[in-house]
């Protein structure tokens, strides 16, 4: 199976009142944490869709493969908005039997997660794995190629995961041990609370 990662951040930062791709993790800025998950899965192929101050974005991600894709519509849109820019493009390269959505504030996230989706994936025959607690869904899920044209089309309401409804996607999971899922950043405390996690993380999975 191969996969892409999208990673969407065009999102404007409202209540973190800072912009939060770019603040720094351990002397490096957030997004390039967030993609490194990428890299260090084997995931070679990252599509990033950016809205504000997306040339800083693309500087912060310099040497990486990544395409990028702009959601011009940044200030009146959604994440799924983004995503949905993304997937298509994704869809359109025609190379891909899945993708991995993560969000740009979620750096802390273990790439042996994104091992233990996929294979979950192709044992279970999923639309959809996702990490879970046991009680709750988390980022990122894996999302099968053949939801991705109904998913490019939907639009109605709750974002993605009406979109999951609406298409009564046979959804799987894997407990997530790990508390990388578990991590976003919307406010300074959530901050706080990564550059802890990260800065104590053993520098071989960082």
């Amino acid at each position: 199976m191969k996969a892409a990662g999208l990673i969407t951040v065009a999102g404007q930062s409202l209540r973190m009142h800072a912009f939060k791709p770019l603040l720094p993790i351990n002397g490096t800025p957030m997004i390039a944490h967030t993609a490194g998950v990428f890299s260090q899965a084997g995931i070679t192929d990252l599509f990033v869709v950016i809205g504000k101050r997306g040339e800083e974005i693309i500087s912060a991600l310099e040497g990486l493969p990544a395409q990028f894709l702009w959601n011009n519509a940044f200030e009146e849109t959604q994440m799924f908005a983004s995503f949905q820019i993304g997937l298509n493009a994704i869809h359109r390269a025609g190379a891909f039997d899945a993708v991995f959505l993560l969000p740009g504030d979620m750096p802390a996230v273990e790439p042996n997660v994104l091992h233990s989706l996929q294979s979950e994936m192709e044992t279970g025959g999923w639309d959809v794995v996702f990490p879970s607690t046991g009680k709750r869904r988390l980022h990122p899920p894996l999302i099968h190629k053949r939801l991705f044209e109904a998913l490019i089309a939907y639009s109605g309401e709750d974002g993605l995961r009406g979109a999951f409804r609406s298409l009564e996607a046979k959804i799987g999971y894997v407990i997530a041990a790990d508390a990388g899922c578990l991590l976003d950043v919307d406010t300074p405390e959530d901050y706080a609370h990564v550059q802890q996690y990260m800065k104590e993380k053993p520098e071989d999975e960082v």
